[in-house]
């Protein structure tokens, strides 16, 4: 209806001024004849000195409406009015000055919005300082890695950045090889698990922390051979140092927390459904207890729980149900408890790392991987840029954190083996065992099995009582541990391949003797 309306105005527009024109015409037409008469002129010239005299009248009509506009605009020109290009370029913007550095030049090139690049020394490479311009972050710089490697014909391992703790638009850049810079081992000897802890170094051999992780439960997952499990043995080293527990449960065949099981709490490395449960059943009276005895006022040592690898308990699906439904109980349980669980893999996938997994364990730790999707796997959401598949191949170790301080790369402190078995030792010969434990452990010597019937007849060599009976003969040995210990380990079989039988393992009984 609308339509037809605005049709027929336009319609009876056209006829108006079609009128409008016919009149005109006629008009001017009069006014030529009379003209023509009055003067006595021919038709030509009649036509040129009218048409003159009109455009001369338009044309001041024109000026005068122009300074009219003028006048009413403050003096400047009027729109449609055009400034003279010299003008109109000493008034327009400057554009962005050209950085002094050829970093800074080629940042602008990449049109990266970057507000400074200043050159700063780096011990084996070229470092630069970047610092963005606002709004922007330091993630728009980052995401340029690939292109800076192109345009400096290298790989993208030579292009490194390390975040500026406490700024989101400061960066430094480093070209050249990655974490050639090792720093010393800090001082430990004050070490305090719920302050700051160390836990890595950056680009610049700069030691970097992460605020107290007691509570806090971690997830380590990458590549095979990226080094998880040298992070996990750092940070039991650090609990050793600090008075410190120690849960360990190895489902790898490789043995590599062996060095540890005399200063463990539970020590397990059969890669057994039985195995793990029983030490998470551990872990939760642990905290049950330590949770009873808070009405004293006092604080119980911090715990680490070390469960690596967790695809070794997750195999089986009914036994894998079990296992998560147990971790997650456990990790809602003892973060009160100043108990912290870690969890390693080296299969980043959704099958492994369930939405279970990713719930419970909030610290989260990725070493190199073969694809940004396993990156994400593990990290979940980070900034543009980050990407675990990118860390430094040359720098084993290298690591990228999710925790209470943002999203960090940085490469992990190693220690030797032998550090290790110092603390082990300083832990275990910390503890004075009482007679009855001396007795014991004099019996093993350097054996580290010992069948029920060995250890009898140690002790009658020592001046106990043990009958000859099997079964009783069984309880007073276990009397005698209990009475050294607090405790008696579980009977497992050991010896010989070819003639296992029922004992105890020393390691078990060191472990509670530094439990006590």
């Amino acid at each position: 209806m609308g339509k037809r309306k605005q049709q027929a105005s336009h319609d009876d527009d056209v006829w108006g001024q079609a009128a409008g024109a016919i009149g005109t015409l006629v008009v001017a037409a009069g006014i030529l004849a009379a003209i023509k008469d009055k003067l006595g002129l021919s038709w030509l010239a009649t036509i040129l000195v009218t048409g003159g005299f009109l455009v001369a009248i338009g044309y001041a009509a024109w000026r005068v409406r122009v300074l009219l506009l003028t006048w009413k605009a403050g003096g400047k020109p009027a729109n449609g009015d055009k400034k003279p290009a010299a003008a109109m370029a000493a008034e327009a913007p400057a554009g962005p000055q050209e950085m002094p550095t050829a970093m800074g030049r080629l940042l602008q090139r990449l049109q990266a919005p970057v507000e400074s690049v200043e050159a700063i020394p780096h011990p084996s490479g070229e470092g630069h300082l970047v610092r963005v311009a606002a709004p922007h972050t330091t993630a728009t710089v980052v995401r340029l890695r690939e292109s800076i490697a192109s345009e400096l014909d290298m790989t993208q391992e030579a292009v490194n950045f390390a975040a500026v703790e406490g700024s989101i638009r400061n960066v430094r850049m480093l070209i050249g090889t990655p974490y050639t810079h090792i720093p010393a081992l800090p001082d430990l000897t004050a070490l305090d698990l719920d302050a700051d802890i160390p836990l890595g170094y950056d680009l610049w051999g700069n030691i970097l922390t992460m605020p107290s992780p007691i509570g806090k439960h971690f997830l380590v997952a990458g590549e095979t051979e990226g080094g998880k499990t040298s992070f996990l043995k750092f940070l039991a080293y650090l609990f050793l140092l600090a008075g410190g527990r120690l849960v360990i449960v190895d489902g790898k065949p490789d043995r590599d927390y062996v060095d540890f099981r005399d200063a463990c709490d539970y020590y397990d490395d059969s890669m057994t459904h039985k195995g793990v449960m029983g030490a998470l059943d551990y872990v939760r009276e642990v905290a049950e207890r330590r949770g009873r005895s808070k009405r004293d006022g006092t604080r119980p040592e911090p715990m680490l729980v070390i469960i690596d690898e967790i695809l070794t308990f997750k195999e089986d699906p009914i036994e894998g149900k079990e296992f998560e439904g147990a971790l997650k109980i456990t990790a809602s349980q003892v973060r009160s408890a100043r108990i912290l669980v870690a969890c390693a893999t080296q299969h980043p996938r959704d099958d492994v790392i369930s939405t279970v997994i990713k719930n419970n364990l909030t610290v989260q730790v990725a070493f190199k991987v073969m694809s940004q999707a396993a990156s994400r796997m593990i990290l979940g959401t980070v900034p543009d840029g980050v990407n675990a598949e990118l860390l430094p191949a040359s720098a084993r170790g290298t690591f990228i954190i999710k925790d209470p301080r943002g999203v960090r790369e940085m490469r992990g402190l190693f220690i030797t083996d032998d550090m290790i078995r110092r603390a082990v030792k300083v832990r275990v010969d910390a503890v004075e065992p009482n007679e009855h434990a001396k007795a014991v452990l004099a019996a093993y010597g350097k054996t580290d099995f010992l069948s029920t019937e060995e250890l009898a007849q140690a002790l009658r060599e020592c001046g106990y009582t043990i009958p000859d009976g099997s079964q009783a003969m069984g309880m007073a040995v276990r009397d005698v541990i209990v009475s050294g210990f607090g405790a008696a380990p579980e009977v497992t079989q050991g010896g010989p391949a070819s003639s296992r039988r029922k004992g105890r393992r020393k390691a078990d009984l060191l472990a509670l003797l530094a439990r006590s």
